[in-house]
């Protein structure tokens, strides 16, 4: 999903038109960019527009419609249920409580982008802490 696709997923997904999008974009904007540097957070333990050892910026901030999010493609859904959460945050009690479920959503991918970068760096081995037995 491109910028512009994530813009328009939570157009929808707030019941606004994207007609108003104009309206909501900087704001929109913002959260997607956050929800997009928790899931890199999780994905490669580093930030949206931190620069590497050798200066170059492996995920970029989404500026540009055309950019698109530099994580697997099917956690790009969840960057616009976690902006959808945030524009939902801030109404009242039955909004607030709609926006749980999409912040649910943004979780569940999350933790298993979290899992996948453990798995791939411990060669797929698990690791069990604190078993305790009788």
């Amino acid at each position: 999903m491109t910028l512009y696709d994530l813009r328009e997923h939570v157009m929808f997904q707030t019941n606004n038109d994207v007609e108003d999008l104009e309206e909501f974009q900087p704001a929109v904007d913002k959260y997607i960019n956050e929800g997009y540097n928790k899931l890199v957070e999780a994905y490669a333990k580093t930030y949206v527009g931190q620069a590497d050892e050798s200066g170059n910026v492996p995920y970029p901030e989404l500026a540009t419609p055309t950019d698109e999010p530099q994580i697997p493609s099917w956690a790009h859904r969840a960057i616009g249920d976690f902006a959808t959460y945030m524009v939902y945050r801030n109404g009242n009690a039955h909004k607030q409580a709609r926006g749980e479920r999409y912040l649910m959503l943004f979780n569940e991918v999350l933790f298993k982008l979290r899992y996948d970068a453990s798995k791939a760096a411990n060669g797929g081995r698990r690791h069990f802490y604190n078993l305790y037995t009788d």
